[in-house]
């Protein structure tokens, strides 16, 4: 059976994306006012908080996430995350304590570690509500890669240390799911899982059993209250993600749309059965200066083409169940290239709605 969604999802998302422009985790601000502004004045229909890891090394994709994790120590300073070969007995404790308990804002991120994202609930407070508004948090397969032991092994081959990652991660994931439904009462609220390692699953380069990488990441979305969607910027086993817990899946379209097509009956049959799609079309890369929304627009609209004719779908449903996205994010650009990237999303977004 598949697993799309949990139980009362579908009713909570009437509104249809209709191709509306979304952002992706960084841009390369060290502002978070101009982050935020750049993201409001782009993605008007889904909101964010966007990651600023130039700002600080604490705002890193895997740092972001760390706060709480038992035995972690952040050096800033080099550059450093890892967690102590022997954890301390007391932070494990402490962890399974405030889990027990079950209250998400335990397991908050500090704006320290997120400086946009206090302001962005200043901004929806007075700004009329958006469809939707959105929220992220890195997967727990790409957080066990990269947040290793003291000794340098990776704390995703631990069985006690990834199932600590998952339920941080997923906590996490519902304290901002709550916030973002305190901030906007009318919207509906999206936490996306960010996993970039999963285009290494079954790579000859780096061992990622799919027996531990699936079940982890499938236990984390099945926790996520509200919509949950999985971003992954390359190839990787789509008909696999199509079966999870989720509700948006966030693809590479720039470079990568082969992949998704390749399971296209998988995709189309998601589709279907109420999901939604965010194309990732816009490059982030010099390429964006070349490029134009019709460009990008007619991307989208042949891959929406090709999913319709498999699924027995329309281009039309297709279309209205999307959202349109940079492939990645924006975090290592210099700062004009980000912004082309923003304003080809917007712009491909309008090209697409004139169709519709």
């Amino acid at each position: 059976m598949r697993g799309l969604r949990k139980p009362g999802i579908a009713e909570r998302h009437p509104r249809s994306p209709r191709c509306a422009a979304m952002a992706v985790g960084s841009v390369p601000y060290t502002d978070p006012n101009a982050a935020l502004r750049l993201v409001l004045e782009s993605t008007p229909e889904i909101p964010t908080w966007p990651q600023l890891p130039r700002r600080a090394f604490q705002e890193n994709m895997y740092v972001q996430f760390s706060e709480g994790l038992p035995g972690v120590v952040v050096q800033p300073d080099s550059l450093r995350i890892f967690v102590q070969n022997e954890v301390p007995p007391d932070e494990l404790t402490d962890f399974l304590e405030k889990l027990e308990a079950g209250d998400p804002a335990a397991f908050a991120v500090s704006p320290s570690y997120a400086a946009a994202l206090p302001l962005l609930g200043e901004a929806l407070r007075s700004l009329p509500a958006p469809p939707f508004v959105k929220g992220q948090i890195t997967g727990p397969v790409s957080f066990g890669l990269a947040v290793p032991f003291e000794d340098r092994r990776a704390i995703l081959y631990d069985d006690t240390l990834r199932e600590v990652a998952v339920k941080l991660l997923a906590m996490k994931a519902r304290w901002q799911s709550d916030l973002l439904t305190g901030w906007a009462a009318d919207s509906i609220p999206l936490i996306m899982v960010d996993e970039p390692s999963l285009t290494q699953v079954g790579s000859a380069f780096i061992s990622i059993p799919a027996s531990i990488a699936f079940p982890a990441l499938e236990e984390c979305l099945g926790q996520i209250e509200g919509l949950a969607g999985i971003h992954v910027c390359g190839g990787t086993d789509w008909q696999r993600m199509a079966e999870m817990p989720l509700d948006v899946l966030n693809f590479d379209a720039a470079d990568h749309l082969g992949s998704l097509l390749a399971h296209r009956e998988a995709v189309a049959a998601f589709v279907g059965e109420g999901g939604l799609l965010a194309w990732g079309a816009v490059p982030n890369d010099p390429r964006a200066l070349e490029s134009t929304p019709e460009a990008i627009g007619t991307l989208i609209l042949g891959g929406a083409e090709q999913l319709a004719e498999t699924g027995g779908l329309t281009v039309d449903q297709v279309l209205n169940a999307s959202f349109v996205a940079p492939a990645c994010g924006t975090g290592s650009l210099e700062a004009a290239l980000a912004e082309r990237c923003f304003a080809l999303t917007a712009g491909a977004s309008r090209w697409l709605r004139a169709r519709l």
